[in-house]
């Protein structure tokens, strides 16, 4: 399943989340009224990109996330560690402007997204930087997006103190309460 991301991140593996909701919602175990996507980390690109993807969602929550590939090569501590990029990128011209970091990055589509996102991020994080989650929040907020954007002082990739955590968290079940349970 990994190997079949290389140079495809938000391909295939996209393809099979949406497959996977498509038929939940077929067997009427999830409701379309009460959609929500969330991750962190790969998890939080993961969501970004379903919802410039797809409407169907009704609330997201884009954790430590990645909004463009190419920003992301030139910026986190991991790109240009060895393997890092042939493992995500396929070997690919990060500078490509028709490559696979333009096509699989969610700042490229972000007028489709009709989603309210709350967007969560560490402020020190090295690993996916808080440039980021920047990002996403200033082009949703520059279209008149519902977003909201919380960062957390002194925290990296997985936030450790016990305030924020409890912060994070109950964010989380605000925001998608707010959307799903109306």
């Amino acid at each position: 399943f990994a190997e079949s991301n290389i140079g495809d991140m938000g391909g295939r593996d996209w393809e099979d989340i949406k497959t996977g909701i498509e038929y939940c919602v077929d067997l009427g175990i999830a409701d379309t009224e009460k959609l929500g996507i969330g991750g962190w980390s790969y998890g939080g690109f993961m969501a970004a990109w379903a919802i410039t993807q797809v409407k169907f969602f009704k609330a997201a929550m884009m954790g430590a996330g990645i909004s463009d590939w190419r920003t992301f090569h030139g910026k986190s501590f991991l790109s240009g560690k060895v393997g890092w990029d042939s493992i995500y990128y396929g070997d690919a011209n990060p500078w490509d402007p028709y490559g696979v970091f333009h096509k699989f990055s969610p700042i490229n589509f972000v007028n489709q997204v009709k989603t309210p996102t709350l967007i969560l991020h560490g402020e020190e994080d090295k690993d996916v930087p808080v440039e980021q989650g920047y990002l996403f929040y200033r082009a949703l907020n520059d279209l008149g997006k519902d977003v909201q954007l919380v960062t957390y002082p002194r925290e990296e990739h997985g936030p450790k103190e016990i305030k924020h955590v409890l912060d994070i968290n109950n964010r989380i079940l605000d925001w998608f309460s707010k959307y799903l349970d109306a």
